[in-house]
């Protein structure tokens, strides 16, 4: 009997077309699956990173929130004191004397006003620093005579010639004309001699970065000099038992109480502060930070204005030494913020 043999187009035929058919679409389930995983991981991975930037602006905003209460409130703690008018007995004893009625001396203020920072230490990790100047205890850039900036440029420890340079483009940067403050070139050909694409501004200063724009000025001398200097004292004085120039070593207690600086010796007003406040994470990474500058106004200087209010950059840090963490102030702080800080025990 003859073997029967399938013809073309018969089941064998179909049935490897089956197989070919099973294979493909399994390896098709098989893609989409892969693509549905990668495509739910892309998903589940831009969900996690919106969270958790979500969580760190959160947590930025609250710290920031805080620092600003901080300020505030070493700003308002700065408010000059009431000062109660002499009594009629007063009066009285000083007419039969033939002298004048002592007025009586300003309390001290609650934290230190020389740029000493203050630490604060916080009850969840991390510290808390306050600082603030005086304004009156600074050199002002546009109120200071230029003999008075080269006293105390050299007593910095500038040479003579720096000294003389650095003062005289002070006052030619701030004058209304080219002349400059000896003989020699106008202002502006000294500028155009140095390199540089400006000239003097001829107004006052503005800021105490314009320093930064004067042709003898490197960054090194600016980062150096700033801490002396301020625009919020247009006296042409400034009150050395403050000043911070001490603290930053910039002037020592000797130089201080030369004749040469001692003649510009002025009580502060007590009335422009810079206040700075920052953030520290346990790590020692700052969280926030804030810097205020404001002024005491009215008739009795009790009125508050913030005349700018701003981030300062986190590198910067606080000259001198640090107060003792169980300040007074501190401890205030923890009364009235008791989420930002608290006397370390």
């Amino acid at each position: 009997m003859a073997c029967l043999s399938p013809r073309p187009g018969t089941w064998t035929d179909d049935a490897e077309a089956s197989d070919g058919e099973a294979g493909f679409v399994l390896l098709s389930v098989l893609l989409a699956a892969l693509l549905f995983v990668a495509v739910a991981a892309s998903f589940a991975l831009r969900a996690r990173i919106l969270t958790l930037q979500t969580g760190n602006l959160s947590e930025m905003a609250r710290a920031q929130a805080e620092i600003d209460g901080v300020a505030l409130y070493a700003a308002d703690a700065l408010r000059p004191p009431k000062v109660a008018a002499p009594s009629e007995a007063d009066l009285v004893a000083a007419a039969l004397s033939g002298g004048k009625v002592q007025a009586a001396p300003l309390p001290p203020l609650p934290l230190p006003v020389d740029g000493i920072p203050l630490i604060c230490h916080r009850p969840q990790g991390g510290t808390l620093t306050v600082r603030a100047v005086d304004q009156g205890a600074l050199i002002d850039l546009n109120g200071a005579s230029v003999p008075m900036l080269r006293e105390f440029l050299q007593a910095a420890g500038l040479d003579s010639e720096t000294a003389r340079r650095l003062a005289d483009e002070i006052g030619d940067f701030r004058d209304p004309d080219d002349a400059p403050q000896e003989n020699g070139i106008g202002e502006r050909a000294q500028y155009r001699q140095a390199g540089l694409a400006w000239g003097p501004a001829n107004r006052p200063f503005v800021d105490v970065e314009e320093i930064a724009r004067l042709p003898s000025a490197t960054p090194a001398l600016v980062a150096r000099l700033r801490p002396l200097f301020t625009v919020a004292n247009p006296r042409a004085g400034l009150d050395l038992s403050q000043t911070p120039g001490a603290t930053a070593g910039l002037l020592t207690a000797e130089a201080l109480k030369q004749p040469a600086l001692a003649r510009w010796q002025l009580a502060s007003p007590r009335t422009d502060f810079m206040v700075e406040a920052a953030l520290q994470r346990a790590d020692g990474s700052v969280a926030a930070a804030r810097r205020a500058f404001l002024r005491f106004e009215g008739p009795d200087g009790g009125a508050l204005r913030i005349v700018r209010w701003l981030r300062p950059p986190y590198e910067d840090g606080a000259p001198g030494r640090a107060k003792p963490s169980d300040d007074a102030f501190c401890a205030e702080l923890a009364t009235a913020l008791p989420d930002a800080t608290t006397v370390k025990r």
